[in-house]
């Protein structure tokens, strides 16, 4: 009898063991955000989480002689709690590599560094249905060649908005940048950038996505001043191991361009972002 009561017990602290055992990671991963909590979060530019954007763009039919263009940017957002109510969301946009191609016939062209765009959005650190966020962006001239970038300091303001209903994503950024005053061998500075953001929820984490960047220089005459490209692509928010990992590829047509500058027919651009947890 003492036996079988001994057995008994262990086996009911066996069972407790196990039924713990298999609880424990149930809680755990209760706690971890859902596919659909991640995938909101890389189409959010204020949601509060660190995020590594790599994004290698090639450039075709570029100029009178139908070349290829490259440029390699690296866009971290790094979300600071300034207060209970508000964050300060620094995006920097550094180009790191960049490849024009020559304008003439013979070979040739130019590879260095491009300019560099900080912006410092403020948003509310807890949002209902509209997430929004403005500040003011700095250009920095961090080409290393007069036809890798446009040679001046400048100074602007940057506005975004953007929804997130169930189906996907829809929003607006909007970017104006003019040259600091003062004596320059370069040109002024006056640019509009205006990127429409759209992405519909496919099923496994995939999802179709378009935000095409619109530019408008208005120190250009009409005829030369527009850039309007159109298309879009898919994506796929997924793990890699504990890593989150957000990648898309799109395909732009640029329907509107100007014609006597190096700008290009087509464009592919893919994007690579990792998602950190921002521990404070």
């Amino acid at each position: 009898m003492a036996y079988r009561a001994i057995s008994l017990r262990t086996v009911k602290i066996a069972l407790a063991i196990a039924i713990c055992a298999c609880l424990v990671p149930l809680a755990s991963r209760a706690e971890e955000p859902s596919q659909q909590d991640l995938r909101k979060m890389a189409r959010n530019p204020f949601a509060d989480v660190i995020k590594l954007p790599f994004v290698p763009d090639i450039y075709f039919g570029v100029g009178l002689y139908h070349r290829t263009g490259v440029d390699f940017q690296i866009q971290p957002l790094i979300p600071i709690q300034i207060s209970k109510k508000w964050l300060l969301v620094p995006r920097i946009v550094a180009t790191a590599i960049t490849y024009v191609p020559p304008s003439t016939p013979e070979g040739g062209g130019r590879l260095g560094l491009g300019d560099t765009v900080a912006t410092f959005f403020f948003t509310p650190a807890h949002v209902g249905g509209l997430i929004w966020g403005v500040g003011p962006a700095l250009l920095i001239p961090t080409a290393t060649n007069t036809v890798l970038g446009l040679g001046r300091w400048g100074l602007g303001l940057s506005l975004a908005v953007l929804s997130q209903p169930e189906w996907g994503s829809a929003g607006i950024l909007f970017q104006s940048i003019w040259s600091l005053p003062g004596t320059h061998k370069r040109g002024p500075v006056n640019q509009m950038q205006l990127q429409p953001m759209f992405s519909y929820n496919l099923a496994h984490g995939w999802y179709l996505t378009t935000s095409p960047t619109i530019s408008a220089d208005w120190t250009q005459v009409l005829g030369e001043r527009w850039l309007v490209p159109v298309g879009g692509g898919a994506g796929r928010t997924f793990k890699l191991g504990r890593q989150t990992v957000d990648a898309n590829l799109t395909v732009y047509r640029n329907v509107i361009r100007p014609a006597s500058q190096l700008s290009p027919k087509w464009q592919l651009s893919a994007q690579i972002t990792l998602l950190i947890a921002n521990h404070r």
